[in-house]
Parts: structure tokens; C-alpha cells; sequence
């Protein structure tokens, strides 16, 4: 899936890819965005996230990987924020955001001069996005789930 794309044409691509197993929960969209990115994509419950946020994705050179707080009220929510990073291609927060977040301020200098990053600022439109991608596919996800199964089978059938 490529970056560029519009938050309901994205929502409709993860189900469009989706088996009609898949297309009933949030985790079998996972698996089915995970087979087409051809990337594992896990989903871990993290204790140690700092206080403020619920949930962030990792990329790394061979997989996905997406932390939720443990102490995060709407983990789904979460993880299909993460997720609508992931489908609309959306590139991370700027690797000196995320080091100045965690290491202390007096190290702030030093982590700037050894990253030497210069990174776009569209974090704001990219989280908006997310969010607009979680509802939607939430949303689905719910109308599916309330239609009788038979129903909900020829409905994924329909999509992929």
C-alpha cells in the first residue's frame, strides 16, 4: 500500500485484501495487511511506554511492530492508529522527536549532533489521518460484525 492515498480509499483496500475470515476482527486485518505488505507485523502490549502515549509503530528492515500501553483503555483504537500509519505510508516521527523524548534534556544537544536529521514536520496531518483511518475502520469492522454471519461471509466475499 502506498503513502498518498485517501483515508477511505485505504479503509477499503486493508478489507479489500482481506479474506472473509479476515475482514471480521481487527487482528485478522492485521494478518491481512501483514501478507500484503509481505512483512510480519506483530502486536505487542508494552508497559514501559512513556506517560501520554497509547501506542506507536516500529519499522524496522524486516518487520512491523506495533506497541499499545498497557494501561491504554481502547487498545483497538490504538492499534488501528498504528495500523492507518502503516496503510496510508506514513514515515514515523523523526528519529531526533523520538530520542529527545526519552533520553534527558542535558543529553538533547548531543543526540541532535550525532542523529544530524533534518525532517519534514507533518506529524500533525499524519496523526489526523490515523485517526480518521481508525474510525473508519472500526466503524466497518462494528457494521460487519452486527450483520448475520451468512451475511457478514458474502460481505468479505464481496470485498476480496
Amino acid at each position: 500500500m502506498q503513502g498518498g492515498i485517501g483515508v477511505g480509499a485505504a479503509v477499503d483496500r486493508v478489507f479489500a485484501i482481506a479474506t472473509a475470515a479476515e475482514s471480521r476482527t481487527l487482528d485478522g486485518l492485521l494478518q491481512a495487511v501483514s501478507r500484503d505488505r509481505g512483512r510480519p507485523l506483530a502486536v505487542i502490549e508494552s508497559p514501559n511506554l512513556p506517560a501520554g502515549v497509547f501506542g506507536h509503530w516500529i519499522r524496522f528492515a524486516d518487520r512491523d511492530e506495533v506497541s499499545y500501553a498497557s494501561w491504554a483503555q481502547t487498545k483497538d483504537r490504538t492499534v488501528a492508529h498504528e495500523l492507518g500509519h502503516i496503510v496510508l505510508g506514513h514515515q514515523g516521527r523523526p528519529v531526533l522527536e523520538v530520542a529527545q523524548s526519552i533520553l534527558p534534556a542535558d543529553m538533547h544537544d548531543l543526540a541532535a549532533l550525532v542523529l544530524r536529521r533534518e525532517c519534514t514536520d507533518e506529524a500533525a496531518a499524519e496523526e489526523l489521518a490515523a485517526e480518521q483511518f481508525a474510525s473508519l475502520l472500526l466503524n466497518r469492522l462494528q457494521s460487519i460484525g452486527r450483520r448475520e454471519p451468512r451475511l457478514r461471509s458474502r460481505w468479505g466475499e464481496a470485498l476480496g
